[in-house]
């Protein structure tokens, strides 16, 4: 294990460690509640990492929940993967779920998974399958659930298919996201620092995973992830701000899945509205 750091505070045991999955370590920080308590899992999306939900850790909206925030494959502290496959991602979390249980004492009363765009699909992935009763409730914030409105993921193809990725990455991170980006929501600096962790291996081989996923059924809703979340009969949530593909609340309206509207045009709720984006969370999950 290359890294664990363990501190106690009134809501239980904080973690700082390296979790051995199938394939490959996941960086993971938590908080693990003594006792049986809710248990909430933030996944974080492309080129993201754990530092998306710091906020979770201080709000008292869920200051009574364990949290499991890691690291996807090759992004934030955990390292390169040979699978960068949704289902090898959701796989992971399982194991990481597992170790903490075995190792750490995480005894959940309730289960959430909370997805933030492309974390999304793991986290409806992980609700497909899981047995009966596992999973108390989804939460997703911009997630990726239709081919409709992925602009990175297809600006980043089409970058690997011209053979020039690697410029069209240090593009996205330099001029998109700090010049750009940052010059209109300077709270999301989180995402930079992501990025400058990223490996650019890894964030082309998940671009590959999210699009295979988008496409793989037949017509016009042609997503996995899209098709298991209108299958889940567990309580569900999809939250989304003011750039919301027109398509995907099309397909959210068809489906009847429970929204949640922000009045922002920032992808990172969490960040552009964190008092509103955590009190939904602390409602949803009951803490």
């Amino acid at each position: 294990m290359a890294r664990r750091l363990c501190v106690s505070s009134r809501s239980g045991q904080q973690l700082d460690l390296m979790v051995p999955t199938f394939d490959a370590p996941v960086h993971v920080t938590a908080r693990i509640a003594d006792g049986r308590a809710p248990a909430v899992v933030l996944l974080h999306g492309l080129g993201d990492s754990r530092l998306a939900f710091e906020d979770a850790f201080v709000t008292r909206y869920l200051s009574e929940a364990s949290l499991v925030v890691p690291d996807m494959a090759g992004h934030g502290g955990s390292p390169a993967a040979l699978d960068y496959s949704m289902e090898a991602a959701t796989r992971r979390i399982r194991d990481v779920l597992d170790y903490l249980g075995e190792h750490h004492g995480l005894r959940p009363s309730r289960l959430y998974l909370i997805g933030h765009s492309v974390g999304g699909i793991p986290a409806v992935y992980f609700c497909r399958d899981a047995p009966p009763g596992t999973v108390a409730g989804l939460v997703l914030a911009e997630a990726s659930v239709t081919r409709f409105g992925a602009f990175i993921s297809a600006h980043a193809e089409a970058a690997r298919l011209s053979g020039r990725f690697g410029e069209w990455y240090g593009e996205f991170r330099e001029q998109t996201i700090f010049r750009d980006y940052l010059g209109r929501f300077p709270f999301c600096r989180h995402y930079y620092a992501s990025l400058r962790f990223c490996r650019e291996d890894a964030f082309l081989q998940t671009v590959a995973a999210v699009r295979r996923t988008s496409r793989s059924l037949p017509g016009k809703w042609s997503h996995a992830a899209g098709e298991a979340l209108a299958n889940l009969t567990i309580p569900k949530l999809y939250a989304y701000g003011r750039d919301a593909a027109p398509e995907t609340l099309a397909f959210l309206g068809e489906h009847n899945i429970p929204t949640r509207p922000f009045p922002t045009d920032c992808h990172f709720l969490m960040q552009a509205m964190p008092g509103e984006f955590y009190s939904m969370l602390g409602e949803f999950c009951g803490s």
